[in-house]
């Protein structure tokens, strides 16, 4: 077992995949963790004929030749947001985006894109500077989604929002969802709040699944190509996320996401609508 965690990750996450290539007896390489780190990874294992399952990477532009993904990407996400606000009756979001040229600003693109296909009127924008008063850009916006990481100033921003609106559905990806946050957050606001996530369960439940996918494909191939292409061509499969196949691209054909709400200052999961 190699870990991945380290100052310079993703630089960790090569040299282990590196090590794991140059192994004759290694049939399949399972992780890497962050997105940044399968995204240096895949093309390693790729060129290597190694299978490579990464259980819980969501960027949505991964791709390998061995790559398989069992979490869906932020694509996905993007649409289930849209979904959810249909279903919510909003008819204007303001999607706010950090300065993430990674994360924020892409799925925040995504996100606006997924909305306006839905017909909800949207708009977009960097999150405010501290000289900005978010209240004044609220315009007739019924619902706020912030895309992007928690920083220091997350939990004013979503008491401000607030207090100048309490009506505002105040939503958030994944990179908002944090136990931190919702702890400091007021049970007003709280009531108010969505986090979207990937995931629909435990992490481990997909750490599980990587690891299952990879048993079953060793079981019934003898060598790096035969393992590759047996889990790429996964069908209608039953586990513990449910039944999923891998398409063309190694990606999951899940499209169900996770839905958080805020409860006496705990993230639970959400089943309402």
């Amino acid at each position: 077992m190699l870990d991945g965690f380290a100052a310079d990750r993703d630089a960790q996450a090569l040299a282990n995949a590196h090590r794991a290539v140059g192994d004759d007896q290694a049939l399949a390489y399972l992780g890497d963790f962050h997105s940044s780190q399968v995204e240096a990874t895949a093309r390693v294992t790729g060129e290597a004929g190694l299978l490579q399952v990464a259980p819980v990477a969501s960027y949505s532009e991964l791709r390998g030749e061995t790559l398989v993904r069992l979490m869906p990407h932020d694509g996905v996400g993007a649409r289930a947001i849209a979904e959810w606000l249909v279903r919510a009756r909003v008819r204007e979001v303001l999607v706010v985006h950090d300065y993430g040229d990674q994360y924020g600003e892409p799925v925040g693109a995504m996100c606006a894109e997924a909305a306006r296909s839905r017909g909800l009127k949207v708009r977009i924008r960097r999150v405010w500077d501290h000289d900005e008063r978010p209240a004044d850009d609220l315009g007739d916006a019924d619902s706020v989604l912030y895309v992007g990481v928690a920083g220091s100033g997350a939990v004013g921003l979503w008491h401000d929002l607030h207090a100048a609106d309490p009506r505002l559905w105040l939503l958030g990806s994944e990179g908002v969802a944090v136990p931190w946050l919702a702890r400091a957050l007021e049970p007003t606001a709280a009531a108010r709040t969505r986090f979207f996530v990937a995931n629909r369960g435990p992490l481990a439940f997909y750490g599980f699944e990587a690891m299952a996918l990879v048993l079953d494909a060793l079981a019934a191939g003898s060598d790096r190509a035969a393992v590759a292409r047996l889990a790429r061509s996964t069908r209608d499969r039953e586990s513990i996320l449910g039944r999923y196949s891998i398409d063309a691209e190694g990606h999951t054909t899940t499209t169900a996401y996770g839905r958080l709400a805020v409860v006496g200052g705990e993230l639970v999961w959400d089943n309402a609508m």
